[in-house]
């Protein structure tokens, strides 16, 4: 799917959340059976879970079935916040938000056609590429299995990552600072 029909299909439900709103959520709740919502996981499985199981398959067959991609996409959000408070921490805000876009970019090609994240700092443009934090690919997947495994309740291999970055931002700190 290119992106023309996506945009076209994003466009119809769009449209048709802001035209038929009122109708579309009753829909939901009398096909769910559902009259009110006492607790949020009622909600979740009428109406959440579905649309989430809709992105999943959308993605699997246009895009990649690859469950990092798929994982990429649906929380891209999530996963953006968490670069950017380091990249922001480490290198301040300027170009934090593009510098995290392209390593999100840069894992997705990855996870679809296996090939490793290498920025380029010798191209004509590279405000867009972190220059102290994230700069390989061991250190930007790591972190990434960190996040997504935190997303999923685990803080472990999250924690591990970080102690790894800041490792990695003293050991360069000591190194200039010694000239090696």
């Amino acid at each position: 799917m290119n992106k023309s029909d996506l945009t076209k299909l994003l466009d119809v439900f769009s449209n048709g959340i802001r035209e038929e709103e009122k109708e579309l959520y009753k829909r939901v709740i009398n096909e769910n059976g559902i009259k009110q919502f006492n607790r949020y996981d009622e909600f979740y499985l009428a109406v959440i879970y579905p649309f989430e199981q809709f992105l999943n398959g959308f993605i699997a067959s246009e895009v990649s079935g690859n469950q990092d991609v798929i994982f990429l996409l649906t929380h891209s959000d999530f996963v953006e916040r968490q670069f950017e408070q380091y990249i922001k921490v480490y290198e301040g805000s300027a170009c934090h938000c593009d510098k995290s876009r392209t390593i999100i970019s840069s894992l997705i090609e990855f996870y679809k056609t296996g090939k490793r994240i290498e920025f380029d700092y010798n191209g004509e443009y590279t405000f867009h590429l972190p220059k102290k934090v994230f700069k390989t690919h061991e250190s930007i997947v790591e972190f990434y299995d960190g996040v997504k495994s935190l997303y999923y309740g685990s803080n472990a291999m999250y924690l591990t990552a970080i102690l790894n970055l800041q490792a990695s931002q003293i050991q360069e700190t000591t190194n200039a600072s010694t000239g090696d």
